[in-house]
């Protein structure tokens, strides 16, 4: 009862205090990213996740596009600068609050409406190969893959970002590895540009189920005579290539060649090199994930933000790649990056029957061709 009524009482003496401002700190938000962007460069990246001079850059496209402008308490400098911060730290909108120096409120309102113009930018940003697309140099000027390769536009795969679902929505989007997702399917090219993203998928849904919507529902397509590696978790198609199953496939397993350790046949090999040449999407999921560490947190938003957050962040990170070429992270190793990607092999039953015969075809063509190449400088 006593701790009842000096309850009641705190309550009244501190509703009859003066009101007065919460945070009265020196290094306000708009000094603190003054600072940032004169300063040292690596402070800077750490704090924004680019350099300076791309910040500024992608703070003018949106400008000159229309979708930001300077508001009375925010200049668009700022507004950009908490949004990145929010996405590549993955912090709460209390902890951004207290390092801008702005209420909840207008934390907010900002967060959301530059997440609204960058992922307008998607059209321009991410794109699907035209018919017309060349021999990617990446696959043209490296001997292992060429001329074996050469219809190939790229990779597809899946992966998993940490979602926050109501309670009755937790089982279709908890995952095999037991924990609340959104799977997320991307195709990508071998400079590591996003091509296509699907968002907002229950972490519960096949990787096959997802890109079987995006054919006949989602806008993806492939173009004429070419085709994506995939792995085993995808049907193996004239325009989805996969490896053989039941054989080694993952890169881990190649680390001993040469030490007495030989392919056991042609379709190891074939393996091999395909998993060398789609280790891209696995590489762009890892630099994504290093980047924003947004997407690797239990998120602080409803789902439908967790969804155009995801598709933001790839927004970004094509723009950055696109007018950047790289940076930091880009220029990470495999090594630096394996396992942040969280890309995986999730093979159901049913794939298998999904399997056509223009794409055996095309892989026993390939195979053949590798093994008797193999031994030609």
């Amino acid at each position: 009862m006593a701790y009842v009524l000096d309850h009641v009482r705190y309550r009244v003496e501190s509703q009859s205090l003066t009101r007065r401002p919460m945070r009265t700190g020196p290094l306000s938000g708009h000094i603190f990213v003054h600072e940032l962007l004169q300063g040292h460069e690596a402070r800077a990246y750490e704090n924004l996740r680019m350099a300076p001079r791309l910040f500024l850059k992608l703070r003018d496209v949106l400008i000159n596009k229309g979708l930001m402008k300077d508001t009375t308490n925010l200049t668009c400098t700022e507004q950009l600068a908490i949004f990145l911060h929010a996405l590549g730290h993955g912090v709460s909108n209390r902890v951004l609050s207290e390092r801008f120096h702005h209420s909840g409120e207008t934390i907010s309102r900002h967060f959301n409406a530059v997440l609204k113009a960058v992922v307008s930018l998607k059209r321009e940003y991410i794109n699907l190969p035209q018919n017309d697309v060349q021999v990617h140099p990446h696959v043209r000027h490296n001997k292992i893959f060429y001329p074996y390769f050469k219809n190939a536009v790229g990779a597809i795969d899946g992966t998993h970002i940490p979602a926050l679902v109501r309670k009755n929505k937790a089982t279709r989007y908890r995952n095999r590895k037991g924990w609340i997702s959104q799977n997320v399917m991307a195709a990508c090219s071998f400079d590591l540009q996003f091509q296509y993203v699907a968002v907002g998928w229950e972490g519960s849904t096949a990787d096959m189920r997802v890109l079987r919507w995006a054919l006949e529902s989602g806008g993806f397509s492939v173009p004429e005579g070419k085709y994506y590696l995939v792995d085993s978790g995808y049907a193996n198609t004239d325009k989805f290539l996969a490896p053989y199953r039941s054989h080694r496939y993952h890169l881990s397993e190649f680390l001993n060649l040469g030490r007495g350790n030989r392919y056991s046949g042609p379709n190891e090999l074939f393996n091999h090199r395909h998993a060398q040449l789609r280790n891209v999407i696995e590489r762009a999921f890892g630099v994504l994930k290093m980047r924003f560490k947004c997407l690797r947190c239990t998120p602080y938003y409803p789902f439908k933000t967790q969804t155009r957050i995801a598709l933001a962040c790839c927004v970004l990170h094509n723009f950055i790649r696109r007018e950047e070429g790289s940076d930091i992270l880009f220029n990470m190793s495999q090594d630096e990056v394996d396992g942040v990607g969280d890309v995986r092999d999730e093979i159901h039953s049913d794939v298998a029957n999904e399997d056509n015969v223009g794409g055996a075809q095309l892989r026993t063509m390939i195979t053949g061709q590798l093994w008797g190449g193999r031994n030609v400088s």
